[in-house]
């Protein structure tokens, strides 16, 4: 395995990755690029296979993904997950995607878009590294990011204060631009502290939210919740409206 080169971000995009190394490798005709925190050692490239006997994979069950392990990333631990297809096109290919450039890869614009919001103070897990093997036309990707100690979904909370926290941090993310592509009961997790965290940004984007897509997130929440936890509907989305509603009256 040859290394290609090994570069700093550029200028354009060092305001939002500090001291991130991106890593390019060429191997069995595939091109793989790394982008890396400084708490990802070497062997970076095997930390993003989850048969590393290192890591000690153990996958992840909760919320139906099925390509997702918690890892040994001594000193800490993480949560390492393939991205693959959902739909029927997962029928025809299952973890292949088009290559349309580096920065607009899955695991690329994932890493990126959480760096900026964990640099912003929003409870996000701290991205630990993104990787992508290319083959010509087509790519396939990987991401690493810190664990939450001791993190439960909020589909396994009923308790409305912790749904007064979920509805404040919902909208601290719509008041940093955030969209959230599958905001749902799942992807909210709670900590030991109760601390509420959004996990999962695949396919989300920043840009100026308007009123109308920051309902269409919370409209895709609530279809979560009653299909998954029809009686969380009476007892705490009320409590999650009036903490999301709370930081907005607060301007």
């Amino acid at each position: 395995m040859a290394i290609e080169s090994a570069r700093r971000p550029s200028s354009d995009t060092a305001g939002v990755q500090d001291n991130i190394s991106s890593v390019v490798f060429k191997q069995a005709g595939q091109h793989i690029y790394l982008r890396l925190d400084p708490l990802v050692t070497e062997p970076a490239l095997q930390r993003f296979d989850p048969s590393y006997a290192p890591s000690q994979a153990q996958v992840v069950s909760s919320g139906g993904r099925a390509a997702a392990w918690f890892v040994q990333l001594a000193p800490v631990e993480a949560v390492l997950r393939h991205f693959r297809r959902g739909g029927l096109m997962a029928r025809l290919v299952r973890e292949r995607y088009l290559w349309l450039g580096l920065e607009r890869t899955r695991s690329f614009a994932e890493f990126d878009l959480l760096r900026l919001m964990w640099q912003g103070g929003l409870p996000v897990p701290r991205p630990l590294g993104a990787a992508v093997w290319r083959e010509r036309f087509t790519y396939r990707a990987a991401l690493l990011t810190l664990r939450i100690a001791q993190a439960r979904p909020l589909a396994l909370c009923g308790e409305p204060r912790v749904w007064f926290e979920a509805g404040h941090v919902v909208a601290k993310m719509h008041q940093f631009d955030v969209w959230h592509a599958d905001l749902n009961v799942f992807n909210l997790l709670v900590d030991a502290q109760d601390k509420v965290w959004i996990i999962d940004l695949d396919r989300g984007r920043r840009a100026a939210l308007t009123a109308a897509q920051r309902a269409e997130n919370l409209s895709r929440l609530l279809r979560s919740v009653k299909k998954v936890v029809p009686e969380f509907e009476s007892s705490c989305w009320h409590r999650f409206k009036e903490g999301y509603q709370a930081v907005f009256n607060e301007d």
